[in-house]
This record gives C-alpha cells, structure tokens and sequence, in this order.
C-alpha cells in the first residue's frame, strides 16, 4: 500500500510511505506552491489539483490522508481559501478513484506529540509562531527518529534560509495515521537529509537537534 498525506495550502506539505504488513518507511516528503499569479481562485484549485494528480499516479498512490481545516474564533481570514484547497483535492482523489481519510489537527498533534499545543515553555524558548511547527519537530525526533534538514533553499539566490516547515506537520500527520488507523507497528524514514547549516544568528527560529 502506498498512502499520500497532504496539508493543504498555499505551501502545501505532502509525504509519501510504503507499508507492507505492520512496518512502514516514509520515503519521500516535500511541498507544493501554489500558482497564484490567476485572479481567480478557481486557478489556484486547478493548479493544486494537477500537481496533486501528478504524484499520485507517478507514485501509485492506493490511499491518501488530509488534515482537516481548523476554524478558529480569533482568526477568520484564509477560511475560504483553505476549505476550497481541501475540497478540491477531495473531488481529484475521487475522480482518480483513490479513497481519503480526513484527519483531525488536534487528534494528530496530541497522538504525535502528546498535546495539541506547544506549552509555555516551548513559546518561552521558540517564540508563540515556531513553537507551533518545532514541538512537532521535537516530537518527530524523539519519537520516530525523523530528522529533517535544519535550512531550506532559497529559490531566489539558491542559498540555504531559515527552513520551510511545511514538511513538519505532514510527517507527523503520515506517521499518525499510519500506526493509528492502519494499525502499522514500525515506521521508519529512508529519505536522505544535507548536512546542517551553522546560521550566525540562528535566533529561535529552528530546532537544534541533540
């Protein structure tokens, strides 16, 4: 079986395992951008869409999983978008025949990492916006032993930046419903990370793994 996560976004996280029996290895993660440059949102979900289609009949995808959007009371903006980003690879995974399974954010995020939220020591030490994405790194480490790369790439000038941590989540969403709906026992990562980049003000803004 060969099961598909997605968080879906503008930056849009995927991941990517084979499972045989009760062992599974996450062989492959990464993210998407959105085309943005249409006035219509419409062209944003077709843009999203073709590129989801693409990996799964490149990979063979047989089951796909997405986290469900979250709506908070403090903040609305984005609702609209981020429902029809969902709902647009709902319809292509069915077209394509491929069942999905939505995921809840706050059921994952307790099962991974053992509380939905980051606690006030994890903001005190990262700050309230990265302590969101790097308990969840923290959690992928000591947990699975998933290690992701400490800097991204800059599509600009090609330089390492701080990195993108779109794949965060989506590794922590794949890995939980591998072992809590598909029953699977081991998992394991086979993808090949770079070396680290030594930042000269690395700030709070990566997980400094130990």
């Amino acid at each position: 079986m060969r099961i598909l996560a997605i968080d879906p976004g503008a930056s849009t996280g995927y991941a990517l395992a084979d499972m045989c029996g009760f062992t599974a290895d996450i062989y492959r993660y990464n993210y998407l951008d959105v085309d943005k440059s249409s006035k219509f949102q419409g062209d944003h979900c077709i843009n999203l869409m073709s590129q989801i289609t693409d990996i799964i009949k490149i990979e063979g995808v047989t089951q796909v999983c997405i986290e469900d959007y979250f709506f908070s009371k403090r903040f609305a903006s984005g609702c609209d978008v981020n429902t029809a980003y969902r709902t647009a690879i709902h319809i292509r995974c069915r077209e394509l025949g491929v069942p999905y399974e939505i995921l809840n954010p706050s059921a994952w995020k307790k099962y991974v990492a053992g509380t939905s939220r980051p606690t006030k020591q994890d903001k005190k030490l990262w700050g309230r916006d990265a302590a969101k994405k790097l308990y969840i790194q923290r959690a992928l480490w000591t947990r699975y032993g998933i290690r992701v790369p400490n800097h991204s790439l800059s599509t600009k000038t090609g330089k390492p930046i701080f990195p993108r941590l779109d794949v965060v989540d989506v590794l922590a969403q794949i890995a939980y419903y591998l072992e809590h709906s598909l029953g699977v026992q081991s998992i394991t990562c086979s993808v090949i990370i770079p070396p680290d980049v030594e930042f000269k003000k690395p700030g709070n803004k990566i997980f400094v793994y130990k």
